[in-house]
């Protein structure tokens, strides 16, 4: 049984239609990646699966998520699927974070929340556990420092990292992470795709990976689906969608990645 099924989805601004019919399926444990050049509309439809697309934005066709309509249902139907079945991990994690809250107290909200949820009890002592127990897990050092600190006081990795740990601490089965990599240095993007791709692969997570990235995607995907004007141009799997390209878009974002990795490789 699929975790997700997306079926002829749309994502419109009134009577413009952005996204036009995208289908897919997404079993548990798959890891589904979803490429194109910005504006194709892969993050719309990323934020129409977990209803969460931005006001003017309406969505049409069908997402069911872990058996659950998602389109066009009211907000307070898809609170309780946000976290436990699906959770999300942005782009920008200065934008995710709120900037008025210490980076403790926002860990604290999804471990609370995940406890209401399983019915635990979850003393002072506990949480302070739970909150430096998942800093572990995603390798950010001095947690007693990090969960007093306001998020301007600690580094974009860090930032993207705390934000993986918030997401995953809500207990989802399915990962959707939206260019998560691409406001990082490029030392530390490499860090935090092995860091999310072996928390991913411990739980045994679904994933669905939006990037303009090729390289990024080959690494973390399984399955890709291409994007171009809000249409699903090919898909198939990773490798060889990377290797033999059929529609001619895909031929030119494959080419033009490979023109990138030989000019960086050539020396200056």
């Amino acid at each position: 049984m699929s975790l997700l099924t997306v079926t002829d989805l749309t994502v419109s601004a009134g009577p413009r239609e952005l996204v036009h019919g995208v289908s897919f399926d997404l079993g548990p444990g798959e890891r589904l990646g979803l490429v194109g050049e910005s504006g194709s509309g892969k993050s719309l439809t990323a934020m129409a699966i977990v209803g969460l697309l931005a006001p003017g934005l309406t969505a049409g066709g069908s997402v069911l998520l872990d058996g659950q309509q998602m389109v066009g249902q009211p907000d307070r139907d898809l609170v309780p699927l946000r976290g436990a079945v699906a959770a999300v991990v942005f782009q920008d994690s200065r934008a995710a974070l709120d900037p008025l809250m210490r980076l403790g107290d926002q860990l604290a909200a999804p471990i609370r929340r995940r406890a209401a949820r399983e019915g635990r009890a979850l003393s002072a002592a506990d949480l302070r556990a739970e909150q430096i127990r998942w800093l572990d897990r995603v390798a950010i050092p001095e947690p007693e420092r990090i969960l007093k600190s306001w998020p301007y006081e600690v580094s974009g990795g860090q930032r993207q990292r705390i934000a993986i740990a918030m997401a995953l601490a809500c207990g989802p089965r399915l990962l959707i992470a939206d260019e998560p990599t691409t406001a990082l240095d490029v030392s530390t993007q490499a860090e935090v795709l092995d860091l999310l791709d072996s928390l991913v692969r411990d739980a045994g997570l679904s994933l669905l990976f939006i990037s303009h990235d090729l390289p990024v995607v080959s690494r973390v995907a399984d399955r890709v689906i291409v994007m171009r004007q809000g249409r699903a141009v090919e898909e198939g799997a990773t490798a060889r969608v990377f290797t033999d390209p059929q529609n001619p878009y895909t031929q030119g974002l494959v080419a033009a990645a490979r023109r990138l990795e030989s000019a960086l490789e050539t020396p200056a």
